[in-house]
């Protein structure tokens, strides 16, 4: 090779790296859009925290809104008795069809279940418990949010409590419930722990199960 072709190809050459020129291999767009998004999505367990927060306290007040009234439109057409079958009856197709809704696992629990359905597990018993403790101690309570491990499952909590004087002709003091309503409850619930209460009461809570990756994918 002569002096001046080697003077030309040297020129080229840094003309080339001049212009910015790498031979590294681009990573394709759609590799760099997605690693984008991931960038975009990184936020903070706060944030994730908050998201389950106003999701879980929308969910569980439509739920109770939907329940009352139910259950008021039962008592309006046929009395305690006919509220008192809608509980036994309908009041687990109702939150299974507000869990599939939302796409949520979603129940009510309580220390003193009627239905065996209701029983807390472990985790949902210990923050049962410690509603239970605030409430004694004179404190307010509200709604607990808490990942679970391994942590791609978030659990809300929100306290339920006893509002109205309409509930106790199935939940308060034996001279409150009828007899009538008594005898269904004896049928359906033989080891029914749910009575005694008062208005203001804490009956139990709600339960909903989250899962981390939708939560995120919805901020």
């Amino acid at each position: 090779m002569s002096f001046s072709t080697k003077l030309s190809l040297a020129m080229v050459l840094l003309i080339v790296w001049a212009c910015g020129f790498s031979t590294e291999k681009r990573r394709p767009k759609r590799i760099e859009d997605t690693q984008e998004k991931r960038e975009v999505k990184r936020v903070s367990e706060a944030d994730i925290i908050n998201r389950t927060r106003k999701l879980g306290d929308s969910i569980t007040k439509q739920a109770a809104s939907v329940f009352m009234s139910k259950i008021s439109q039962q008592y309006a057409e046929g009395g305690y008795k006919a509220a008192a079958k809608f509980c036994s009856m309908q009041a687990y197709p109702l939150t299974d069809s507000l869990a599939n809704e939302y796409k949520v696992f979603l129940k009510r629990v309580s220390n003193k279940n009627r239905n065996p359905k209701n029983i807390p597990s472990v985790i949902e018993k210990q923050v049962l418990e410690a509603y239970e403790y605030s409430v004694k101690q004179g404190d307010d309570i509200a709604a607990n949010v808490q990942f679970i491990r391994p942590g791609d499952t978030i659990l809300y909590n929100n306290p339920i409590k006893i509002p109205s004087e309409l509930c106790l002709n199935c939940h308060g003091s034996s001279s409150q419930i009828s007899k009538e309503v008594q005898a269904i409850l004896k049928q359906e619930y033989p080891n029914d722990k749910a009575i005694g209460y008062k208005v203001g009461d804490l009956r139990g809570m709600w339960s909903l199960k989250f899962l981390k990756k939708e939560i995120v994918q919805g901020l």
